[in-house]
């Protein structure tokens, strides 16, 4: 992994996009590499294009493309979408990023929430987890009782990509069973044995 992580953010509010970069400085490893309005063409596959680690989205700059964009970005494991919300941001939209910023917040609790997110990935790449955050998320689910169907739309995905994720989780952990996913899961902090015990 480079050490430098790079942001691409999607809004066409001067303010906010100089105001992240102002953020990334702030940060050591982050780079804003890209800002995009999000009127452009293709624009979901500039962003998959350019390998980002974290996506900030301001909602209000693409209301119309804003759910096929998070499809399409939320099938990529490797990216975290980050969404730039406020008092007035409905929930259906703030539960379709991966994290979000309060854009009312001051800049110690912005700087704050950002270190909060980025640490959180740092430390899961620091610790070499076999397994991605998307994978991890599946795994949640699956040995909460979902089926892969129920998990696919949760998470935006298509069923396809779920049963590949699945796949991979059973190879990379060289676990075939759900009972012997559900252990791991327990043991590596996933689940707690009481979201496991209602679903059963």
């Amino acid at each position: 992994m480079s050490s430098t992580r790079k942001i691409i953010v999607v809004t066409n509010a001067f303010l906010f996009s100089s105001g992240i970069e102002s953020l990334a400085l702030e940060l050591s490893g982050l780079l804003v590499e890209h800002v995009y309005t999000g009127s452009e063409k293709k624009l979901s596959q500039k962003i998959i294009g350019a390998k980002p680690e974290f996506v900030i989205i301001d909602p209000e700059a693409i209301k119309d493309s804003l759910i096929p964009l998070l499809r399409e970005l939320n099938e990529d494991p490797e990216i975290i979408t980050i969404g730039l919300v406020n008092s007035s941001t409905s929930d259906n939209i703030i539960s379709r990023f991966s994290n979000t910023l309060n854009t009312t917040g001051n800049k110690f609790q912005l700087i704050e929430e950002l270190q909060r997110i980025v640490g959180k990935e740092v430390a899961k790449s620091d610790n070499e987890q076999l397994i991605s955050k998307r994978e991890t998320e599946i795994l949640k689910y699956l040995v909460m009782g979902y089926t892969n169907q129920d998990v696919a739309d949760k998470l935006f995905l298509s069923i396809h990509t779920v049963m590949t994720h699945r796949k991979k989780i059973n190879r990379k952990l060289g676990i075939k069973t759900v009972s012997g996913l559900t252990v791991y899961a327990l043991m590596n902090n996933i689940v707690d044995i009481r979201e496991v015990e209602r679903s059963i």
